[in-house]
């Protein structure tokens, strides 16, 4: 399988270095990966020719910032890598070899639709990450992450069937993609789309999945850059808070999946439900279980 690696920039060069050499260190030489510069005054090309310097580079140069959403669809329609891998430029990926164990698992898992760093089974009305536990309390979801257990659950387990996901880590085969056309541009920017998709693979018949691979993600660098700031000034009014981008895109999302939601996903990748043993679908509406 082929896997290219999308990772969008807006400066904050100095705080994703760390991350992406690490990244260079840990991922084998045959992935490609696409560089998404969102017109950085940095020299963020300059550092990826000179000293990370893939193998297998696709740099695209953005004068302006499109967001993130755009971002991931432009990556979608600009490559033809059985595999697409987003990831945040402050994301710590520390396994070797990680991308192997990912497409490992898109071999052998039979209509494997995505995979995440970080994940819950359930997925709330307003699309909140819920994830059930012995004691019947709900945490927020599973991961490997450094501090998996201030996020919620630490996973043990290679693998665990899940519903939906933070975007810091996100996999997704492109036969699911092609099945849903990429991201719903509805949503605005950023914010909601990492609910959205994953319930999109489930709709059209795939499996999701959170893998224990051991990372860690920093949060924010982009949005604390000043050019970033200035970019949402101009564009939602605002420079540091996009409260506004966030509830417009929570508002369409659940009106979109309001018949679906709630949902919970078994470990054995059936719904949690006493009235129904395996997936079932009503046209788009996924028949969930009612948390």
């Amino acid at each position: 399988m082929t896997i290219t690696v999308c990772i969008p920039l807006i400066n904050g060069l100095r705080e994703a270095m760390p991350a992406l050499a690490l990244l260079k260190v840990n991922t084998t030489d045959d992935v490609e990966w696409m560089i998404i510069d969102n017109g950085s005054t940095e020299s963020v090309e300059k550092y990826i020719m000179n000293y990370i310097k893939p193998k297998k580079l696709n740099y695209i140069r953005n004068e302006d910032n499109p967001g993130l959403i755009k971002n991931n669809q432009f990556a979608y329609e600009n490559t033809d890598s059985d595999i697409i891998i987003y990831l945040h430029a402050d994301t710590f990926i520390y396994e070797k070899n990680w991308n192997r164990r990912i497409e490992k698992y898109f071999e052998e898992i039979p209509n494997l639709g995505m995979a995440g760093l970080f994940g819950a089974q359930g997925c709330g009305k307003d699309g909140g990450r819920v994830q059930k536990v012995e004691s019947f309390r709900f945490q927020a979801g599973l991961s490997n992450m450094v501090e998996a257990e201030i996020h919620g659950r630490r996973l043990h387990e290679p693998y665990r069937a899940c519903a939906i996901y933070d975007s810091f880590g996100m996999m997704c085969s492109r036969k699911m993609l092609n099945a849903t056309k990429g991201f719903d541009m509805n949503y605005k920017y950023h914010h909601y789309y990492d609910r959205d998709l994953p319930l999109e693979s489930l709709r059209h018949g795939f499996k999701n999945i959170v893998v224990n691979i051991y990372c860690h993600h920093v949060g924010n660098i982009a949005a604390s850059t000043p050019l970033y700031q200035e970019w949402q000034k101009k564009t939602i009014g605002n420079a540091t808070d996009s409260i506004q981008i966030h509830n417009m895109n929570k508002e369409y999302f659940m009106k979109k999946w309001d018949e679906v939601l709630p949902l919970y996903v078994n470990k054995d990748f059936t719904f949690l439900s006493t009235d129904y043993g395996d997936w079932r679908f009503t046209g788009d509406k996924i028949v969930g279980y009612k948390l």
